[in-house]
């Protein structure tokens, strides 16, 4: 048994998809009843609250433009793009744009150094990278044609990125899933001043190297088969560019009798076990994403191999 096989059996096993979108730019889907929008999120109706805007079940900048939802009134929709998403958006910079991500304004620039004097635009065919100083963030090692780029994250919180992950889940969940939720929903609710929950969260994080479709995203919520199965509930899958995330969604309702019990959260299986022409490395690790404290200034590391350099 190869170890794709035995990733696909593990989940055969223990999981249903309760919902899955492959998307990428064309038609739109926009869940819910247009005709009968109650948010889902605060529980409000017309006229206390207005839903003139098209609420997208997943940020736009991750390169979502198909996926809406008719359940997001307005002032929810605000709160989250200013709070929680805001965080996401600054975590998730550096990688969307060496993944040439197409967000709301196109593929979104880093620009670094002393008074951002070093930028790194992406484009279709590539990135261009211009400073007056490349040797301060790019390191050139000739003998083994490789290219480090140092780049730094913006100011977030864990905990937000998480509250993120679980509004795209509970956005896109069946509505016979969302009672299963409740302690999760009130947790990411605009303005509620808790900043962690009951139980742990674990979260995913699986960077998939060699070349990838910018413009393709894989999002999906998976459920328990059984209650007696010795693991998480629910998870949240979502893929995009070079990156795969997976984060357990909290439920007190359905995991509570687990609770001090090992519940094991593997990686899903993903196209990059199956090998092919162009296999690229895939590394995953656990992001520990509890605290609600600032952080600021995180360096990445970034490794391109190159074929040869060409004079301009």
């Amino acid at each position: 048994m190869t170890r794709f096989d035995e990733l696909i059996a593990y989940f055969d096993e223990r999981y249903k998809i309760a919902v899955e979108y492959s998307l990428q730019p064309g038609k739109k889907i926009f869940l819910g009843n247009k005709g009968d929008r109650r948010c889902r999120f605060c529980g409000r109706t017309s006229p206390e609250v207005t839903f003139r805007k098209e609420a997208h079940a997943l940020p736009e900048f991750v390169g979502n433009k198909s996926l809406f939802t008719y359940y997001e009134c307005d002032s929810c929709n605000h709160a989250f793009g200013s709070g929680c998403e805001n965080d996401f958006g600054n975590w998730s910079l550096p990688m969307r744009t060496l993944s040439r991500i197409h967000g709301k304004a196109g593929i979104p620039t880093i620009k670094q150094g002393p008074d951002n004097n070093w930028r790194i635009d992406g484009h279709l065919d590539g990135l261009n990278i211009s400073s007056d100083d490349p040797e301060a963030f790019l390191e050139d090692n000739p003998s083994t044609r490789t290219l480090k780029l140092h780049l730094r994250r913006g100011a977030y919180r864990p905990v937000r990125v998480v509250q993120t992950l679980v509004k795209i889940a509970l956005s896109i969940m069946p509505e016979e899933e969302v009672p299963n939720f409740q302690e999760a929903l009130d947790w990411i609710r605009p303005n509620n001043q808790l900043t962690r929950l009951v139980a742990p969260t674990p979260f995913l994080h699986t960077f998939l190297g060699g070349p990838v479709a910018n413009n393709l995203i894989t999002v999906a919520v998976l459920t328990r088969l059984r209650d007696d199965l010795v693991a998480p509930y629910a998870f949240l899958l979502l893929m995009y560019g070079h990156e795969m995330l997976q984060l357990v969604i909290p439920s007190i309702e359905k995991d509570q009798h687990h609770y001090g019990k090992r519940m094991e959260f593997r990686r899903f299986p993903c196209f990059r076990d199956e090998g092919g022409l162009a296999p690229g490395p895939i590394e995953t690790r656990s992001l520990p994403f509890d605290s609600a404290e600032v952080i600021g200034g995180e360096t990445l590391v970034f490794n391109f191999q190159y074929q040869e350099k060409l004079p301009r």
